[in-house]
């Protein structure tokens, strides 16, 4: 029995819906009895399905040969309901339609009613809601939504309970389903998103972002479109109810693309490189017909807009009109000018904005200044795209959910960003989403590098709670992934994950090891050295974590040294190359932890090596270099499982050079002492 706070396996409809306007049903000549279905099976039958519907309830089903099984379109469904009935036609290997009706032998009819049906209207984000609804005598299911989204979201559940066996036969549960999301936008921007569209949308995906190529040509002329490679979005998207976003990237690195040799005047003075003076008219002029020009994209109604970042405290113009201003709030006024005027042309365009760090303090008052029709994406590069186990939204950002403002958020679903790594990290996923739905959020782009194919399991753990918060648990995600995934022993990959992903949380939270990568605090062998990182638990100003900031205690240290080493033994049984090879780099980095973490108890500046000691420092230094080394080693073999043969790169290989420097300054450091 799946437990969970609004999912169940059975469930009262009666109370709850409103009965559906009479539709006629094709006379079916029946094929076969209904047969019950056991507690037993009917769990099993709805593991297939991502996301868990919100109310589903299974009894029995029947067996129909898949040429006599007719899919009947809604007449107004549109391009989404052709492709609805396209795709079910596709699963039950079928391009016909069963023949004349009177050779059916089931019915699976689409519909949006002409009357609306007050129990779906009354669902949240309603217009993605639809149920499933099995008529009397067991010939007929009928897929019934408001609109063509939500009869395409009905069509992809349908999709995933259908059983097609090698004979020709389909198995057909008789599902009564009422089902509708959390979150109204729920995608990925940037990496390759737009190349795994109907994977994303057999996941109930339906937003991709990329960042567009926009300038001003030699003649002084604004243009904007797609980059190569990213046609697929508009192309392909609005067919899989996937809603293509352009993005006019964030406007303090629009200089390079010729803004300044055509318009000097709009060059800052003073503040970052590449800053805007935004007290001279003509940049929004610009602005607009950017956003005109991708708004006019096929299938695209929405812009999203990106907020300076990195300006490194030097801020933006320093003339004394903009002076005048924080220069948040003058940036705002700039992309709101230029959306009103692009609206003179595309009156029905809308657009996002995208915070930063740089807007952060701002970000209070930008909400206030928001027009209603304008969605919000929080972004902060330090705050956003981090795995800590930190709650990631401010108290202002949910005040103004509740108050009813569109706020979204761009997170990372990634271990590290642009840092190759493994993670399968259901808990660590369940406890953003549920963060984010708990506190309001319309919408969710993450982002998940270095490719798609790389965090395949954390981006659909995305897709599952991003539509139902409150469905599966960690474990009860990753065991129907491992039967989606017709894995040999999805209970053993369940407990796996279970083990190792908490750990591998615990240890990416820390920013290990991707927090050497900065110069600023110093890499741990120096600190090492200077006595200059705290204890377990330790968070230099609230974002740097590493190297053990979410390891709060000695006793989570050894539980999770302890729990890698169980997740091994898991993975060598499983015997499967990806399973095995994460398992080892995570072990690998909590080894090397636990290393650390004793030799700052042996080794102080001020006496770095009692005489008592010496032995154990140079076993502790041993298993640090170890542990990093069978991480750096597993790295590889583990990119070798998810890699594709277009990927044009061995993405791992930076993460390699680190640890490998890594282990080259801690025997620096112990030759230094002597061991």
């Amino acid at each position: 029995m799946i437990s969970a706070r609004r999912t169940t396996l059975r469930l009262v409809l009666a109370a709850l819906l409103q009965p559906l306007p009479a539709v006629p049903v094709p006379a079916a000549e029946p094929a076969a009895v209904p047969v019950p279905v056991s507690a037993q099976d009917a769990q099993a039958w709805i593991r297939q399905t991502v996301p868990l519907p919100k109310q589903i309830e299974i009894e029995s089903k029947v067996t129909v040969p898949a040429a006599r099984i007719q899919i009947l379109g809604a007449a107004k469904a549109g391009v989404l309901g052709k492709q609805a009935v396209e795709e079910l036609r596709e699963r039950i290997g079928t391009r016909q339609t069963g023949g004349q009706t009177g050779d059916a032998a089931f019915s699976v009819l689409l519909e949006i009613p002409e009357v609306k049906v007050a129990a779906l209207a009354a669902l949240k984000n309603a217009d993605q809601a639809y149920q499933i609804i099995p008529d009397g005598a067991a010939t007929s299911l009928r897929l019934v939504a408001l609109t063509p989204r939500g009869l395409y979201y009905a069509a992809k559940t349908m999709q995933q309970l259908l059983r097609v066996q090698a004979d020709g036969q389909v198995e057909i549960p008789l599902a009564r389903v009422t089902d509708w999301p959390d979150m109204e936008k729920r995608g990925l921007w940037g990496s390759d998103c737009c190349a795994h569209l109907r994977w994303m949308a057999d996941r109930k995906l339906n937003i991709a972002e990329q960042i567009a190529d926009r300038g001003v040509d030699a003649q002084g002329k604004p243009y904007a479109r797609l980059k190569g490679g990213q046609e697929p979005m508009v192309e392909e998207g609005p067919r899989y109810a996937v809603e293509p976003v352009p993005v006019v990237l964030h406007l303090e690195q629009v200089a390079g693309k010729g803004l300044f040799r055509a318009y000097p005047e709009l060059k800052a003075r003073g503040g970052q490189e590449g800053a805007i003076c935004y007290s001279k008219p003509g940049f929004a002029e610009i602005l607009a017909e950017w956003l005109v020009q991708l708004g006019s994209l096929p299938g695209v109604s929405e812009v999203d807009v990106w907020m300076a970042e990195n300006l490194h405290q030097q801020g933006g113009c320093q003339c004394a009109d903009c002076r005048k201003e924080d220069r948040n709030i003058l940036e705002l006024r700039t992309i709101l000018a230029a959306w009103h005027k692009a609206r003179e042309t595309l009156p029905k365009l809308t657009i996002f904005v995208l915070t930063s760090e740089e807007t952060e303090k701002s970000n209070p008052r930008l909400l206030r200044e928001l027009p209603p029709e304008v969605k919000l994406w929080y972004y902060h590069s330090l705050l956003t795209y981090n795995t800590s186990e930190t709650p990631m939204l401010r108290n202002y950002l949910a005040d103004a959910a509740k108050a009813g403002r569109w706020v979204g958020v761009c997170p990372s679903l990634t271990a590290f960003v642009n840092f190759a790594h493994p993670f399968t990290g259901a808990d660590f996923v369940h406890y953003r989403l549920n963060e984010f739905v708990d506190k309001g959020m319309s919408g969710l782009i993450g982002y998940a590098t270095p490719r798609l194919h790389y965090s395949l399991f954390n981006v659909e753990a995305a897709a599952e709670w991003s539509w139902n918060a409150s469905g599966r648990t960690p474990r009860e995600f990753a065991l129907s992934w491992a039967v989606r995934r017709g894995m040999r022993d999805p209970a053993k990959f369940a407990a796996w994950s279970e083990t190792l992903g908490p750990v591998a949380w615990d240890v990416y939270g820390s920013d290990w090891p991707c927090g050497e990568l900065r110069n600023h605090p110093p890499p741990v062998a120096k600190r090492l050295r200077q006595g200059e990182f705290g204890g377990l638990g330790a968070n230099l100003w609230g974002v740097y974590r590493s190297p053990w900031g979410d390891i709060k205690n000695l006793a989570q240290l050894d539980a999770d040294v302890a729990r890698a080493e169980q997740a091994m033994q898991l993975a060598r049984e499983m015997n499967d190359a990806a399973i095995l090879q994460e398992s080892l780099v995570v072990q690998g980095y909590i080894r090397s932890l636990k290393a650390l973490y004793e030799l700052r108890q042996i080794i102080k500046p001020e006496n770095p090596v009692p005489p008592a000691r010496r032995e154990d420092a140079r076993r502790y230094f041993t298993m640090y270099a170890d542990g990093l080394e069978q991480a750096a080693a597993a790295l590889p073999g583990w990119e070798e499982t998810v890699r594709r043969p277009g990927d044009a790169q061995r993405f791992t290989a930076r993460p390699v050079e680190v640890i490998r420097g890594m282990v080259k300054q801690m025997q620096t450091a112990q030759a230094e002492l002597g061991l």
